[in-house]
């Protein structure tokens, strides 16, 4: 996160992802709390809208995960090197689909910005 906050790296998320996460996080963690991770989001990355563009993707994507592919196309669509997800399924699906993004685990994406080399790689 600091290298967030120092500029180091850029980061974006959707609104989707933030909606998501706090129905997830709902009764596991206090409400101030999640707010707190928000605002801190709001203020260090970039936070995009899924688009009427990616909706459209993701229906002709088809590939039976509607939300994966709203989410893919956003990230294809803001020229993003990285996808990060812990999504085993969706990293399957994806691997090697577009030269220009890559698809991480959270642990595969730090050892990425420690430049050692990422397992799933090696």
């Amino acid at each position: 996160m600091e290298a967030v906050k120092k500029n180091l790296i850029e980061t974006a998320v959707s609104t989707q992802s933030i909606l998501d996460t706090a129905y997830s996080l709902r009764g596991q963690v206090q409400q101030g709390e999640f707010y707190r991770f928000a605002e801190w989001l709001t203020n260090y990355t970039n936070v995009d809208y899924i688009s009427t563009f990616d909706i459209k993707n993701a229906i002709r994507e088809d590939s039976g995960d509607f939300e994966d592919d709203t989410q893919v196309s956003r990230a294809l669509d803001t020229c993003c090197d990285v996808f990060v997800t812990s999504d085993k399924k969706l990293r399957k699906r994806y691997d090697g689909k577009y030269e220009l993004l890559q698809f991480l685990s959270p642990e595969e994406f730090v050892c990425k910005l420690k430049g050692e080399p990422i397992p799933s790689q090696t």
